[in-house]
């Protein structure tokens, strides 16, 4: 870590900033108690044998002020099963009155606005780890019990402080939309490591299939085999699984270079980059200059979606949609999608040039095929598209043809008659698509210009981090 007064500096004043003022505390441990309390009453008059519990951030003292996400789990005993679960919310539905909303995972949940806090309400099983899971979310409980039993009560600010600097460079969120770390394994990375600095230094020098033991005595090599990702972090409530699995290759260089960057000279802007407002009237005139040619897919909703999977839909449309240009000829520099996650997606594409050149050479098979290339100079020796060709070149056919379709715009559209499921777009953006799309060139953008998607836009544009100078 840099020596001299700045990083004391800097800690003083982001913990200030982070860590809950005891009203704030005061008030989340009420709402807490008045939830519990509530859905407790609520279960025992329904005849369900079970208990309200707080569990994450809140109930493991690491929460960053000003946070308002509540985790509340109704833990069933031993006898119920899945089949019971629509029940189970039936009773929180009713509790609620309005305003919730029922989302899917690996079962259904709730999520409500309560009092001015988001909150999940979320069934489990109460299990004994040894006998296996009934569902994924019956390990939180156990979570919350491991880390209040080995995170002591002075690295809770650790954890902080490693929760917001991962939120400063924007790798922070184990959902699909961000492939980053969650809180869990935050706290997982300091208990293991002991501290915020101890962390940063540690994953400065991680290496692909780093193994971080939170408990200790695994054998590295063994996780390394069965899991193959980025980085290991056995869970230890349950072995088999990867607490890092969400963990995307991108973000997990991402957090070793700001790690790396941060030891070398701590700023202030690590955990609070500076976020001002876009000029729209410039970045238009950046995208109009930009190197190179922007393409950009807009697509209209109407649907609300559970996140994960409208991000997952997302994520793949715009890998099938990059393969698919490249496939035509283009060369594609860069992608990516933004999306307001209710009425508007955005898909980007970052290209060599949005026109491609009037004539293509094709490569034909091995002269060796004889019916491939029988095939080859039957569709392409007289056809009125060959300019030149065709001839051998070492073991191959070759041809020079006339291209049909030359512009991306064009292109993209023709991929879209069908939503684009021909080209692998995913079943539930391909329905949007059908419902309507628009694909714009760099110097039509303005109208798919609102200010959300403008400061997404900036950053595509910018092309690096916020935290490298």
């Amino acid at each position: 870590m840099a020596e001299g007064s700045s990083w004391g500096e800097i800690r003083g004043r982001v913990l200030d900033a982070i860590v809950p003022k005891r009203a704030e505390m005061e008030s989340v441990e009420g709402f807490a108690r008045r939830v519990v309390e509530e859905l407790d009453v609520g279960l025992a008059e329904a005849g369900v044998r079970g208990v309200a519990e707080v569990h994450g951030s809140v109930a493991r003292g690491t929460w960053l002020a000003g946070d308002r996400d509540f985790d509340v789990f109704i833990v069933l005993d031993e006898g119920y099963g899945r089949g019971d679960l629509p029940a189970v919310l039936d009773v929180v539905k009713g509790i609620l009155g309005e305003g919730w909303v029922e989302a899917y995972s690996e079962h259904p949940y709730l999520i409500a606005d309560v009092d001015g806090f988001r909150v999940e309400f979320v069934p489990c099983f109460r299990v004994d780890p040894r006998e296996g899971l009934v569902s994924a979310t019956d390990r939180t409980p156990l979570h919350t019990g491991f880390v209040v039993d080995r995170l002591p009560v002075s690295a809770r600010d650790e954890v902080r402080l490693l929760k917001r600097f991962m939120k400063g460079v924007g790798v922070y969120g184990a959902e699909v939309r961000v492939g980053g770390f969650s809180g869990y394994l935050c706290e997982l990375l300091v208990i293991a490591v002991g501290s915020f600095d101890g962390v940063l230094e540690a994953a400065s020098g991680w290496r692909r299939g780093e193994v971080v033991d939170p408990v200790g005595g695994s054998d590295h090599d063994g996780l390394r085999k069965r899991f193959g990702e980025p980085l290991i972090v056995p869970d230890p409530v349950d072995p088999g699984r990867n607490v890092a699995s969400a963990v995307s290759e991108t973000r997990f260089w991402e957090f070793s270079a700001a790690a790396r960057a941060f030891l070398e000279g701590p700023r202030w802007e690590f955990f609070y980059p500076v976020e001002g407002d876009v000029d729209v009237g410039g970045l238009l005139a950046r995208v109009r200059g930009h190197g190179f040619d922007l393409v950009f897919l807009v697509v209209g909703d109407g649907e609300v979606e559970v996140p994960d999977v409208l991000w997952g839909q997302l994520y793949k449309s715009e890998r099938a949609l990059v393969a698919a240009l490249g496939e035509a000829g283009f060369g594609v520099i860069r992608s990516g999608v933004w999306s307001d996650e209710a009425s508007r997606h955005v898909f980007v594409f970052e290209l060599e040039s949005a026109i491609l050149p009037a004539f293509a050479l094709r490569m034909g098979p091995p002269v060796r095929m004889v019916e491939g290339g029988r095939r080859f100079l039957e569709a392409h020796a007289g056809s009125e598209e060959t300019v030149s060709g065709p001839w051998v070149e070492g073991d191959r056919w070759w041809v020079v043809v006339r291209r049909g379709e030359r512009g991306a715009g064009a292109t993209l559209g023709s991929f879209l008659v069908d939503g684009g499921r021909g080209v692998g777009v995913s079943r539930g953006i391909a329905e949007r698509v059908s419902r309507g799309f628009r694909v714009l060139l760099r110097g039509k953008v303005e109208e798919a210009v609102t200010p959300d998607f403008a400061a997404y836009l900036n950053g595509f544009l910018r092309g690096r981090p916020g935290w490298l100078e």
